[in-house]
């Protein structure tokens, strides 16, 4: 039997190493890769963000329009280059209309039915049938939800905060986007600090992809895909899966028989969807003016997948976004300052009629959320996958060398190397909310900013994540402001998204005002 061993382990190293010649035989430069591990080795030991990993190659290869990164045995193309990310993103969308990872249905019964692994006409009906959930108009019916459920944060910490005093942020902030979400999506009032155990809250711990553990489950769909689905590997476990979808199952039916109230949310538009009543919305999305505006039928299990994703994908994220947002408050206090002086000119909370207009109508709040996006991306980058065979072009402006792809290319998207190039950032790592002010909008090189992507495939809830997340530091800041006696910016090398390594703790002090 060793003999057998052996030859497999020969032919594996044999046909790792004819893998990772991909790009190189290609005139396309590349960091060294490990067998096996391809550039991924320090992010699968837990030793750095894989964002960090992306970051390498672009900060080594500034001469060039694009280089490549092995994700395991995977072949995978970062571009440098704006206008090239431009092409792949919006100008050639047809030639990169997938995510690159996909799970089907019948790996992940749940998670192979959610919009991003979605593909083709089922992709287009489905974000055409959602996109009205998240439009401004429905952002606007929805403020008042996400107002009640940081006024039960603010009101929370009035019991508990008398002085200046260190705490987890990260339990504040995640309560907060837990309560949003089960209010917006499924319909359901919850207070996660007075109650942590509600059944979404706990659900949401076990379903949010935070660690790299969870996150090598779609590395492992991409390089074994038949194994992984042999092994029955779900991202969600079976158990919560199920769950999950007889939680919201339970929320369709009460909506669909009356048995509670309508209310302006998520699941509305999805009871809709089910009905093939879908329509477009003028202020919805705009990218996908191209396709049909008609919306085929779907099923529960659909719905329920669409549902999921949204707690997934909003949950950890919006909340970070908060997180970061307060930090760099934190460490410049010059940017605090100004940001009170905005919120004080707002009048008191029982006298603003219409809350989204007055969240929106703060011009400096919103260039420090974009700051903040910039410097601290709700992911580090996006990942789009070839359906046709395309041209590169040169690898550096003049050069011979240009790859020619076939169909399946994977592409990551370098947003927070992007974001803190000094090329089109001066001092990168300082927080300047003046950037985006409306006088200097204009000096960003285009496609050099992208928080939430771009093109057809952009992020579908930003509008939501970005509204949930103001509303909360409007009620917020008004009464507290951060400090911190440290400052950080190392990366957790075991967490997807961009979570800090040193953890979320901050001093939060009521103002004297």
């Amino acid at each position: 039997m060793w003999w057998f061993i052996v030859l497999l382990v020969t032919c594996l190293f044999y046909y790792s190493r004819n893998r990772l010649k991909y790009f190189s035989s290609r005139g396309v430069c590349t960091l060294p890769p490990v067998p096996f591990l391809g550039n991924l080795t320090a992010v699968t030991l837990g030793r750095e963000n894989f964002v960090e990993a992306i970051a390498a190659g672009y900060d080594a290869f500034k001469d060039q329009r694009y280089f490549g990164l092995y994700q395991y045995l995977v072949p995978t193309l970062i571009p440098r280059d704006p206008e090239l990310i431009r092409q792949i993103m919006v100008r050639d969308f047809n030639s990169f209309a997938d995510r690159g990872v996909h799970i089907d249905a019948d790996c992940d019964p749940l998670f192979g039915r959610n919009l991003i692994m979605l593909t083709g006409s089922k992709w287009r009906s489905m974000r055409v049938s959602l996109s009205p959930a998240f439009s401004g108009a429905r952002c606007r019916s929805m403020a008042p939800l996400m107002s009640e459920s940081a006024s039960a944060v603010v009101n929370f910490l009035r019991e508990k905060i008398s002085k200046p005093e260190a705490m987890d942020i990260n339990t504040i902030t995640m309560s907060y986007v837990n309560d949003v979400i089960a209010s917006c999506a499924f319909g359901f009032a919850v207070d996660s600090l007075k109650d942590p155990d509600n059944c979404i809250f706990r659900l949401g711990k076990k379903a949010v992809v935070q660690d790299t553990t969870q996150v090598m489950k779609f590395f492992g769909y991409e390089n074994m895909k038949n194994v992984m689905k042999f092994l029955k590997v779900k991202i969600i476990p079976t158990k919560d899966a199920d769950q999950f979808s007889q939680l919201f199952k339970s929320a369709l039916k009460a909506r669909r028989e009356n048995l509670v109230q309508p209310r302006p949310d998520f699941i509305q538009i999805l009871v809709d969807a089910a009905q093939g009543k879908a329509k477009s919305d003028s202020e919805g999305d705009a990218n996908n003016n191209e396709y049909t505006k008609t919306a085929e039928k779907f099923t529960d299990d659909d719905l329920v997948a669409q549902a999921v994703l949204f707690y997934v994908a909003g949950y950890d994220t919006t909340a970070n976004l908060i997180y970061y947002f307060l930090y760099e408050m934190a460490t410049n206090p010059r940017v605090q300052q100004k940001l009170h002086e905005e919120l004080d000119e707002l009048p008191p909370e029982k006298e603003i009629e219409d809350l989204y207009e007055a969240v929106q109508g703060l011009e400096y709040l919103d260039m420090c959320v974009n700051e903040v996006l910039r410097l601290w991306p709700l992911v580090g980058s996006a990942d789009r996958r070839s359906v046709a065979t395309y041209d590169f072009g040169p690898t550096y402006p003049g050069s011979k060398d240009r790859l020619i792809a076939p169909a399946g290319i994977h592409v990551w998207l370098p947003i927070y190397s992007i974001h803190r190039d000094e090329k089109y950032w001066p001092d990168p790592n300082v927080c300047e909310p003046e950037r985006f002010s409306k006088e200097r909008k204009a000096e960003i090189v285009p496609y050099t900013y992208m928080p939430f992507g771009n093109g057809p495939r952009h992020c579908i809830g930003s509008r939501f994540a970005v509204l949930a997340a103001k509303v909360f530091l409007v009620k917020f800041l008004r009464v507290y402001q951060t400090k911190t006696d440290r400052q950080s910016t190392r990366l957790s090398p075991v967490a997807f998204i961009l979570r800090p390594k040193d953890g979320y703790q901050l001093i939060v002090e009521p103002r004297n005002i």
